[in-house]
């Protein structure tokens, strides 16, 4: 049994309930505005018939519909005198269908105003609480600005970004749902179709399915149970709604518009109905004591960033995918030329340069009429090095994501000129980009695509760096830092090492290679300012002057753990660097592309390593590995 409530604010669900319960009281009129605890503001109203109610709205967590008027302070908040000031006497006129959103909003008219006000309560995320006249915003709690919405007095009026109403999907919309998910079942109702976790969990007691499995396992048939369930629950909520507390002993644990069937199945917890569902919410929540500290921008941005980094490597997963297909496809053209021409010959006539398909060895093929297969395998390869280049752009971004996220870890370092210095918990300065340590223990650092080029250069090239860049077109920018604590230049076997791992992090390597050039320069030799009217792209450098030319360098990495100030970290760099600084594990070289999602599983399951970590490590292109002797 959890020791936590199941929920700390109202999902869409609990938001109808709330509208409802405010639909069925007739033309309340507002009288007053107070400040209510906890950061509450209550709206008094004058209910024909029935008295005095008081709406208590807490934006982002919860709202209640109370019985009877509570004391309030005398003196009211700038922001209270201003809800005074536009809405006592207006008449509350309608209440917006939700639609599956934690967004209330109520609609009410002034006699001495011609222009209707909209009240939009945001009860999701930090929340807010918005006062519209026409399309205009005329008072709002929290001002705030994003990319698409900007809440602020004078400004238009926009509502968040609308999403499905999952109340209204049928099976087919479910179906598709749930097959174009990677994740289970609970996840996906409660992520995907934004239902939130405590109604997934409802809505998957109801259906009889287990919600810790994949989201795609019999897709149709859970569908069909779940739109039964779905239109289940919401006759439920009644026209106005009663309310449910669920307690385990002492401890309330829920509250829902509905006889909850997921707590009906636990053992020790006891269900409590109340006449509304305001007032059980108002018990509940009041009972959690003050909310959750909002998430900072920072917390935010990893959060977006691990959703990045998961969509990232999902479409890595079906890029190598298609890649293998395409291959798998065109070499069987060429293998079976004969059987191919033979089956070709066999189709019902079709005009000239249709598609046409036949299959081979469980291997369906495409081809085309009156065209030699020998041209659709063409076709096929060309296809699938465009596959291939979208799979180097995506393995790129995962990298960059990576290093992102080590950048926004809490306690990073903030980026400055230099190697700022690491502190006990934080990642170490140089993780955020590629990095190794040169068997005479220099760090160096390459970016992972076009801005980090651009920043690594901009940022931490300093006067006594040397710049590396393998000499083919496209490579990573590599900065060698000289040690503050050094007075000699930077040696040969340091700039020979960033060498040849500039030269395995480029177009060398996807080549099969077995050895590459590279050069390397002082950095005032290396400029954005080209010849004039020369454009120089992002990623890009000019170099002036001689280029110090390594040949021969060999295409070839280690991976092993190094120890850098005296912590233990994965590394992928030339086999001298890693054994000077610890142990190598296996030795790469240039492999097979079709093989390469086998040598990262591998790799992983060998040396315990999760397999986007290991994918930002790795160069682009088949990999061939072995153990070292």
């Amino acid at each position: 049994m959890t020791e936590a409530p199941a929920k700390d604010r109202f999902t869409g669900l609990d938001t109808l309930a709330l509208a409802r319960e405010l639909r069925a009281l007739p033309r309340p009129r507002i009288d007053k505005v107070f400040d209510g605890p906890s950061g509450a503001i209550d709206l008094s109203f004058r209910v024909p018939g029935l008295g005095r109610r008081a709406l208590r709205l807490v934006p982002g967590r919860f709202g209640a519909l109370l019985s009877e008027e509570e004391a309030h302070a005398e003196e009211p908040s700038p922001f209270v005198r201003e809800l005074r000031r536009l809405l006592s006497g207006a008449v509350l006129t309608s209440v917006r269908e939700p639609e599956g959103e934690r967004l209330l909003e109520l609609e009410s008219r002034r006699g001495d105003v011609e222009e209707p006000l909209r009240i939009a309560v945001e009860l999701f995320g930090s929340g807010n609480l918005v006062v519209v006249r026409g399309e205009t915003v005329v008072a709002v709690l929290h001002p705030r600005a994003w990319a698409h919405r900007t809440l602020r007095i004078g400004s238009p009026y926009r509502t968040p970004p609308e999403r499905a109403n999952p109340w209204r999907l049928g099976v087919a919309e479910l179906t598709a749902a749930l097959l174009a998910s990677r994740t289970d079942r609970v996840t996906t109702l409660a992520a995907r179709l934004s239902l939130g976790g405590p109604v997934a969990e409802e809505l998957l007691a109801r259906s009889g399915l287990p919600g810790d499995r994949p989201a795609t396992e019999e897709a149709g048939v859970a569908a069909v149970a779940l739109e039964s369930a779905i239109r289940g629950l919401l006759s439920e909520v009644g026209e106005p709604p009663s309310g449910y507390l669920y307690r385990h002993g002492p401890l309330l644990v829920d509250v829902e518009p509905f006889r909850s069937r997921r707590w009906s199945a636990v053992e020790g917890v006891e269900e409590e109905q109340h006449s509304t569902f305001s007032e059980a919410a108002l018990r509940f929540f009041s009972g959690l004591g003050e909310p959750a500290a909002p998430p900072t921008s920072e917390q935010l941005r990893r959060s977006e960033l691990r959703r990045q980094r998961e969509q990232q490597e999902s479409a890595i997963a079906a890029l190598h995918e298609e890649a293998q297909r395409l291959l798998r496809q065109a070499e069987t053209i060429l293998a079976r030329h004969p059987d191919v021409v033979r089956k070709l010959a066999e189709l019902p006539p079709g005009e000239d340069g249709a598609p046409a398909e036949i299959e081979l060895d469980g291997i369906r093929l495409p081809l085309k009429y009156g065209r030699a297969p020998r041209e659709s395998a063409q076709l096929l390869f060309e296809e699938r090095k465009r596959v291939l280049s979208k799979l180097d752009g995506a393995r790129a971004a995962l990298g960059s994501t990576e290093g992102e996220l080590q950048e926004n870890s809490p306690g990073a370092p903030s980026l400055a000129p230099g190697p700022p210095r690491a502190t006990k918990d934080a990642p170490l300065w140089f993780e955020k980009y590629r990095w190794f340590l040169s068997s005479e223990g220099v760090v160096s650092i390459a970016g992972r695509d076009a801005p980090s080029n651009d920043r690594i250069v901009k940022r931490y090239l300093g006067p006594r760096d040397r710049y590396i860049h393998a000499d083919v077109h496209g490579a990573a920018s590599v900065v060698v830092k000289h040690p503050e604590s050094s007075a000699v230049p930077i040696g040969e076997a340091t700039l020979r090492e960033a060498g040849q791992w500039g030269v395995a992090f480029s177009k060398y390597w996807r080549a099969g290679r077995a050895s590459g050039d590279a050069f390397w320069v002082e950095a005032e030799q290396v400029s954005k300012a080209g010849s004039s009217g020369e454009f120089v792209a992002r990623g890009a450098w000019v170099i002036h002057g001689t280029k110090h030319i390594m040949k021969d360098l060999p295409v070839e990495l280690a991976l092993g753990r190094v120890s850098v100030e005296g912590r233990e970290r994965w590394s992928v760099a030339p086999p001298a660097a890693i054994r000077a600084q610890g142990k190598v594990e296996y030795l790469l070289r240039p492999g097979e592309e079709r093989d390469r999602a086998q040598v990262e599983k591998t790799l992983a399951r060998e040396l315990s390593l999760n397999r986007s970590v290991l994918q930002a490590l790795l160069p682009a292109g088949g990999i061939a590995i072995e153990r070292p002797t």
